[in-house]
């Protein structure tokens, strides 16, 4: 009997002593995270840890209580220690999942391979914020492209000279804000650790000068996106009610600069700070590109994406050039895809495979919606 009592008190003992080891190693990685986090939130999470602390002992205390050998202090303090160490692996995990997401979640950015039989077309899908990695290998690419004898196909919006008001509607009516586009993605790369897609374009600017007919800015211009929202608006009547819709709550909440809030919490970080913020952008960057945070119903989308792949496909099938390599946003495949068979059913995917735009290239998991749509990623 006694051999028995002693038996189970050593492995009771063994298991309390595995349980504090896994909760200290436990909390050292949350350690790594919190550490980081400004002084108040490093006092909720202690704070939350003695309340969570004390919720699991109250039951045991009522147990205890008129046990004359029961020291309830030395027990709340264990409890208290005990809570403050997983409120302190527990407040790390949102940041590890998101850093694991950018690492190995889908990603929906394509790099396709397209053919008639006689023209053969390449679409790289682009993020206009993404690592430095992603945009020298891009670039890579389509140097090597240019001295295959390809033609280059880039996105861009054109104004129309003489016109500046209808670059004001774009962002006014389609962007809902006054802040120039451009800023606002450098403002969304400075504050998510990662590069504007512009800054790696420059070393393409010498062959453009010597074969300005190799590159082509295949998009329309802002009088063609504005035509298009006037017709939509007389001839879809949902439409121009969701456009109301949004207008209205775009006025609501003041049309002001978007990525306001995000320098504003980088505005007098510490280094370790600024790191967080990124992996937390990068992360909400990520899925928001994946679909994991659900397909976007904006009205815009009509002009923005579905006018513009109609436009591009067109560019494609009327032009001259044999080889075409474009760079476009990487939510654009879909409906071009789909345009460009509308126009010659012969075109077929020959090979495609994702690259991750926050990381290092690399072939991964491809999320179905970046072939064919979000349709396709619903299916089952």
């Amino acid at each position: 009997m006694m051999t028995t009592e002693s038996n189970l008190r050593r492995c009771a003992a063994r298991l309390t002593g595995a349980f504090w080891l896994a909760l200290i190693l436990f909390a050292l990685a949350g350690l790594l995270v919190v550490r980081d986090l400004p002084a108040w939130m490093i006092a909720g999470v202690i704070a939350a840890g003695v309340a969570l602390g004390a919720l699991i002992f109250l039951p045991r205390w009522l147990v205890k209580r008129r046990d004359p050998a029961y020291a309830s202090g030395r027990s709340f303090a264990a409890f208290a220690l005990a809570g403050v160490l997983a409120a302190t692996g527990l407040a790390s995990l949102p940041i590890y999942y998101l850093a694991f997401w950018v690492q190995t979640g889908p990603t929906a950015v394509p790099l396709a391979t397209l053919s008639n039989g006689q023209k053969t077309v390449v679409f790289q899908g682009m993020q206009h914020v993404a690592s430095e990695d992603f945009y020298k290998s891009v670039v890579f690419d389509l140097e090597k492209a240019l001295a295959d004898g390809y033609t280059l196909f880039y996105e861009g919006v054109e104004p129309v000279p003489g016109r500046p008001e209808l670059t004001e509607w774009f962002n006014q009516t389609l962007r809902g804000t006054d802040q120039d586009l451009s800023a606002d993605y450098q403002k969304m790369a400075n504050g998510c650790g990662l590069q504007f897609q512009l800054n790696y374009m420059q070393s393409l600017k010498a062959d453009m000068a010597i074969h300005p007919a190799r590159h082509v800015t295949a998009d329309v211009n802002y009088l063609e996106m504005k035509t298009e929202y006037d017709r939509l608006l007389r001839e879809d009547p949902a439409f121009a009610a969701a456009m109301s819709a949004r207008q209205a709550q775009a006025k609501k909440a003041g049309g002001g600069d978007e990525f306001a809030p995000l320098v504003e919490a980088m505005a007098g970080t510490t280094p370790g700070q600024k790191k967080l913020i990124g992996i937390i952008c990068r992360g909400v960057l990520g899925m928001a590109i994946s679909g994991a945070l659900g397909a976007e119903n904006n009205p815009t989308n009509r002009i923005i994406v579905d006018f513009r792949n109609r436009s591009l496909a067109r560019f494609v099938a009327e032009s001259p050039a044999d080889q075409i390599y474009i760079t476009y946003g990487a939510a654009h495949f879909p409906g071009f895809f789909a345009e460009l068979q509308k126009l010659d059913p012969k075109f077929a995917i020959r090979s495609v495979k994702g690259v991750r735009p926050m990381t290092l290239p690399d072939e991964v998991n491809l999320a179905p919606a970046a072939v064919s749509g979000p349709a396709a990623s619903a299916a089952p």
